[in-house]
Order: structure tokens, then C-alpha cells, then sequence
């Protein structure tokens, strides 16, 4: 892999964002990437699937982005218009914090600058970076052009830009997602600042004004997966193997993991942590699975991690019967490091399949979401992550676009949450937004042959397999996020009853 080099760019008006693109190392990959493995559902970087290259001039843009369908300039998979020119005869003026008569300030964080690992979750900054500059050539929000302000907490400095959002006047947050971002909660509430979030932090799913394209709701669980798991392989759930990192929020997943395979009558055999920046050798780990005699594995942590043990199990001859993992596996990173070992894994996702560009292909939605990266941040990154990411832009883009010209905080809340299928235009799996249940819906991505395959997992719409079934109640307690403050916001829950 190579290293990128600093650039400077300007995606609203009077910024300039000096942002470090650097492809991290293999090394530099496994501190930390098992704690993001889960708080973002789907968040393990991806190889850099695009290639390096000079950008189009602005009249190609258009016709690349737009090719899918033939759609015209700022329409999107099936939503219709998402961006565009100011509405005839409308007379813009400043209507909210951030909105003036000619831009939308809005806020997007995440944590590439730190220190520890170069790069973290870039694909953030890249998906919002290109659906501002696509959007904003269209015509912006009814006019109005995004001023993108990507704000880096480094990891360990969310509440700080937390703080900078609300001081600086950012009218929302949108895409973002950091390691510890359910922290600066407070902050954000006692501003009235609403989230659209790429994927929510268990710790966080639960806090006020958050809206996730999809759900990480702490109350239900998706487990579609398991339940097809369950007829393909009955003889290995009666010994399973669970495998996470020592670190909170991967002991939370496991341990919702634990209550759903419980439901299932799934018996545990083996159940370990391990150290979160990997492990000197995984042999032992590996010993002791096959010595309890493990025919399912689960793994709720890092690729990268994941790749190294499934490697030590086959030089002991070790071959459970499935590896079951969450959507941060959908990751060419994954195939790279575990090569032949990773047959036999499967991983449930919620997001169209993009990695192989035949399957993206027969999606309208994943094709253009490819051709916008491609045309608007060649160097950017094609990502799980980075998916749901667009995802939350268009929801944002959608939203304010049916505020017309009055766009205001509470406008644009009321239009995202009263969407009960949100697809983002066919990028993901149907999500009920007004009730934040998380998705009913599941495709299963296998290995095989050292290859991404779709096995026939009953689906129902599309590559999706679809059923209320698919979503279990959770009876345990893991956690609740920060409330609003204001007794208002209890009665009539919006961003203006939020702030004091």
C-alpha cells in the first residue's frame, strides 16, 4: 500500500480542509480496529477500490454521476429530486443556526487524524466530501450550497468538536460517526443540535435527536442471519465459539449476541476475549476452540483480527463448520490478509453488495453511489461505512429539500422522521426511521473460494430476505443514551424543545 500525500480542499464556500489521506499499514490497522468493528455495525476500512487520477472538469461530472437510469442532475436512485436550484420565485434568506440565503452549514466528524492509526474512518470525510460537491453542482438544497464543515476528533477529542459544532453555528451533523462518540452529548443537546448519524454507537443509539439510516437500537436485535444459520447448519449451533476484543462496547455486542443465540437454544462452548490490539499469537486461542470441539465460530470484533485466526486455524487443521461475523468483514482487506482461510465465512449486511462491480452493476443506486465517488474524490474510499454515510446525506438532502425554502432545524427533523422505508434510494436494506427499530431486512455475503458470493438465503426483496422475525427483542440492559434536559422536549420532541 502507499501512503497519500496532503491535500487541500475547498467543498463550501470559504473553506479550505487540509486533511491527511494516508492508506494505513496492515500494522497500523489492527490497533483499534476491532473497537470500531462494532460501534459502527459496518465500519472496517476498506482497500482503496478506486483509482488515483484527475478529476473530470464540471461538465462530465454531471453525466457520470447521473448515469444510472439516465436520472438528470441531483437526483438520486428512486428518491427523484435531492438537490437542485432554488425553487422559482423563492426568496432565500437566513431561517435557522447555520442557514443563510446562500449556504447550510452542516458538521461531519470523524477521527482520521489520530495519532494511532493515520486514517481512521476517512471514508467519512470522503462520502461527505463527494455528496457536497455532487450536490452543490446541481444546485445545492433548493439553492442553498453545503458548506461542509469536517470536523477530526481524533479519536479522544469528540466533545471538543462537539463544542466547536454548536460555537461555530453548524445548522446539523450529518454522516458522522467517531470511536467514542457518545461522548459530547450533552454538549450537542444543550444546543439543540440534531445528528444524522452514519451508524450509531450502541452507548449512543439512544440519545435524543439522533437519526440513523440504520438503526443500531439497543431495545431490538437483528438476527436474520442466525436464524438461516440455524437451518443450513443445526449439528455446529450445539457448539459454538465466541471470540471479542477486551473492550466495552465489543463485550456489549457479544453479550447481545449471547442472549440472541440463547433464544435460538445455541449452546456456548468456548467463549474468550482478547487483547483489542491483536495478539502476539492466536495459537492458543485456536487450540482451545478445537479442543472444546467448536463447529460454529462468532466473531464480533476487527477483519484484520479475524483473518489472523482463521489463518492459525488452518495451519492446525482446524475448519468449524461456519464463521459467522458482523458487516465490518465486508471488506477487500479481509480477503487479502485471510486469503483460503476465509472460506466459509458469512456476514450478514443491510447495504447493497458493492465490492464486486458486476453485482453493483445490477443496482441502480450502488452504481451511482460508485460513479459519484469515482468522479468526485477519485482518491476517496468505497467502504461499508461510507455507504451508510451517503446514505445519511441523502436523508439530509431529501429532508431539507421538502422544507423548501423555509429550512430550519425542527423542518428538517420532521420530514427525516416521519419516513418509515428509508432505502437511501436503493444504496440499503428498507429501515423504519419514525419507530428507529432496527431493519427487519438482512442480505447474507459468504465466502467461497476465496471469493464475495450471495448464497441463497431465502430472499424476498431483492437480495434482502425480509421478515418481522428477523428482529428480536432484547431483555437485557445495555445502557441508555444522554435525554434533552428541557421538560419541553418530552411533549413535543424536536430540536427547538431540545435547547434551553
Amino acid at each position: 500500500m502507499t501512503h497519500r500525500k496532503h491535500s487541500i480542499r475547498t467543498v463550501g464556500p470559504n473553506r479550505a480542509v487540509r486533511i491527511e489521506r494516508r492508506t494505513p499499514t496492515w500494522r497500523q490497522l489492527v490497533a483499534l480496529t476491532a473497537v470500531m468493528g462494532i460501534v459502527a455495525v459496518a465500519c472496517g476500512r476498506s482497500e482503496d477500490t478506486t483509482s488515483d487520477g484527475a478529476k473530470g472538469d464540471g461538465a462530465a461530472t454531471t453525466t457520470q454521476s447521473s448515469s444510472a437510469g439516465g436520472l438528470a442532475a441531483g437526483e438520486f436512485g428512486d428518491l427523484g429530486q435531492v438537490c437542485g436550484p432554488a425553487q422559482e420565485g423563492a426568496t432565500l434568506e437566513a431561517t435557522d443556526v447555520g442557514v443563510t440565503a446562500d449556504s447550510i452549514q452542516v458538521g461531519t466528524i470523524s477521527d482520521p487524524g489520530f495519532a494511532g492509526r493515520p486514517g481512521l474512518n476517512q471514508e467519512i470525510f470522503d462520502s461527505a466530501e463527494a455528496f457536497s460537491k455532487w450536490c452543490n453542482e446541481a444546485g445545492g438544497i433548493n439553492g442553498r450550497k453545503i458548506d461542509l464543515r469536517e470536523r477530526d476528533a481524533r479519536m479522544t477529542e469528540h466533545q471538543a468538536r462537539m463544542i466547536d459544532a454548536c460555537d461555530e453555528g453548524d445548522f446539523m451533523l450529518v454522516g458522522g460517526l467517531g470511536v467514542f462518540d457518545d461522548q459530547g452529548q450533552q454538549e450537542r443537546l444543550a444546543c439543540g443540535l440534531p445528528s444524522i448519524s452514519s451508524a450509531t454507537n450502541p452507548a449512543l443509539a439512544e440519545a435524543d435527536l439522533i437519526i440513523a439510516p440504520l438503526s443500531n437500537d439497543t431495545s431490538t436485535l437483528p438476527i436474520g442471519d442466525l436464524r438461516w444459520l440455524d437451518k443450513q447448519f443445526p449439528e455446529a449451533t450445539g457448539r459454538i465459539g465466541i471470540m471479542t476484543a477486551a473492550y466495552p462496547v465489543t463485550i456489549t455486542a457479544s453479550a447481545r449476541a449471547k442472549e440472541a443465540i440463547a433464544s435460538l437454544g445455541w449452546k456456548v462452548v468456548y467463549d474468550e476475549q482478547y487483547n483489542p490490539a491483536g495478539e502476539a499469537s492466536w495459537r492458543g486461542f485456536v487450540e482451545g476452540m478445537k479442543a472444546a470441539g467448536v463447529r460454529g465460530f462468532i466473531w464480533t470484533a476487527d477483519p484484520v483480527n479475524l483473518a489472523a485466526v482463521l489463518k492459525e486455524m488452518n495451519e492446525i487443521e482446524f475448519h468449524p463448520d461456519f464463521i459467522r461475523a458482523a458487516s465490518n468483514i465486508y471488506d477487500s482487506l479481509f480477503l487479502s490478509e485471510a486469503g483460503a482461510a476465509a472460506d466459509n465465512t458469512y456476514i450478514t449486511g443491510t447495504s447493497y453488495p458493492f465490492l464486486d462491480p458486476a453485482l453493483a452493476k445490477q443496482n441502480p443506486a450502488t452504481q451511482q453511489y460508485l460513479d459519484i465517488m469515482h468522479e468526485y474524490d477519485p482518491a476517496g474510499k468505497i467502504a461499508n461505512l461510507g455507504v451508510t454515510g451517503f446514505s445519511a446525506w441523502l436523508l439530509f438532502a431529501k429532508a431539507a429539500t421538502e422544507c423548501g425554502a423555509d429550512v430550519t432545524r425542527d423542518c428538517v427533523w420532521e420530514h427525516a422522521k416521519q419516513l418509515t422505508e428509508w432505502t437511501g434510494g436503493g444504496l440499503q436494506a428498507r429501515q423504519d426511521l419514525a419507530t428507529d427499530r432496527v431493519s427487519e431486512c438482512f442480505v447474507e455475503i459468504a465466502v467461497k473460494d476465496g471469493k464475495w458470493t450471495l448464497p441463497d438465503a431465502d430472499a424476498n426483496e431483492g437480495v434482502f430476505n425480509c421478515d418481522p422475525a428477523n428482529v428480536m427483542e432484547m431483555h437485557g440492559d445495555y445502557g441508555q443514551g444522554v435525554k434533552c434536559e428541557n421538560p419541553a422536549f418530552a411533549a413535543d420532541p424536536k430540536p427547538s424543545s431540545c435547547a434551553p
